[in-house]
């Protein structure tokens, strides 16, 4: 009989984050999500990036892609998101030093939580994921690579650290809010159990504030943005033009991220969303992004600690209760 490999996934479109635990140890990997189909690999691969064959197909997977290539579609069940699952279970098990085959691996990966509240599709991506129990044949920087999934458990994007930190919410009441790359999801809970009625999403991802933002720069110093020069546009705060910082640009840039996530709470409150009398718990990627304004909006609020891995510590707790391991002693 093999040990368990217990693996939560998170995969974003803007980046795909793992964890693994085996034998009482964990790991991590990220690296963005952001997938082109290539013809041979005919350059040095940089950190960051994947060469991948999957299925008679050549991909090149991470930093080195395009930002134009990053994938828009709000739905999960795609080849882009398998793949990098595939993948980040790969670097999960190179970091370890294990190979995947020697264990029973219980995946969980999440989905925005319109797609989890209906049964059909959980069960048609659980299924998708899990390759209809076939194992799965990958070859991830020319080292091939074979293994199985044992079980996948199909997660809800906003979940954030409520199951890793039962004893902190059982009797409390708390607000999530996931603010990802394409999506935000919310999510009410009432000590650990999730409100239904509050799990909604829609589409105020940090990529709608790239493209308002991008918009904005067009329009005001009439230049050609990329997408490349957008993301580092962002990242630093201002427009840089022929080694000339654009004054202007930083004001502007701060007052569309307070728009945007004026937003975001605007969508929770006309969605029956009050604040009152919870704790409010800011996730995802995007988090980090929008902090100053977050902390600015909400002197009590919470931006959790490397909120883009806030989702996985849950999977893996959710994990031990499937598989046992919350009731053996270490």
């Amino acid at each position: 009989m093999k040990p368990n490999a217990l693996i939560g996934v998170d995969s974003g479109k803007y980046a795909t984050k793992g964890i693994l635990e085996v034998n009482g140890t964990q790991y991590v990997t990220s690296f963005r999500t952001k997938i082109q189909a290539i013809d041979g690999m005919g350059i040095d691969l940089q950190p960051g990036s994947f060469h991948v064959k999957h299925n008679g197909q050549e991909y090149l997977i991470g930093n080195m892609v395009s930002e134009s290539m990053m994938d828009s579609n709000l739905n999960k069940h795609l080849n882009i998101h398998r793949i990098a699952i595939y993948t980040a279970v790969i670097a999960l098990f190179q970091k370890a030093n294990l190979n995947p085959d020697d264990f029973d691996i219980h995946l969980a990966a999440n989905v925005p939580v319109n797609m989890y509240k209906d049964k059909n599709s959980k069960e048609s991506y659980q299924s998708y994921i899990k390759q209809k129990s076939y194992p799965v044949s990958i070859r991830v920087n020319d080292i091939p690579q074979m293994f199985s999934i044992k079980s996948v458990t199909v997660a809800f994007e906003g979940v954030g650290m409520i199951y890793n930190n039962p004893e902190q919410f059982t009797n409390a009441s708390s607000t999530i809010i996931d603010i990802g790359g394409l999506n935000t999801n919310y999510c009410s809970f009432s000590g650990l159990q999730p409100d239904f009625n509050s799990m909604i999403v829609n589409q105020l991802g940090i990529n709608h504030l790239k493209s308002d933002i991008e918009s904005e720069l067009k329009r005001k110093y009439n230049l050609n943005v990329s997408a490349n020069d957008l993301e580092q546009i962002i990242k630093e705060g201002f427009l840089i033009h022929f080694g000339e910082v654009q004054q202007e640009s930083s004001d502007l840039i701060k007052q569309f991220k307070q728009n945007h996530l004026d937003k975001i709470i605007s969508y929770a409150q006309i969605n029956g969303y009050t604040f009152n009398n919870t704790t409010i718990y800011f996730i995802g990627g995007g988090s980090n992004l929008l902090k100053g304004e977050i902390q600015d909006r909400f002197a009590n609020a919470y931006v959790v600690e490397n909120p883009q891995f806030a989702n996985l510590q849950s999977f893996i707790s959710i994990l031990k209760v499937k598989t046992g391991h919350d009731k053996q002693v270490s």
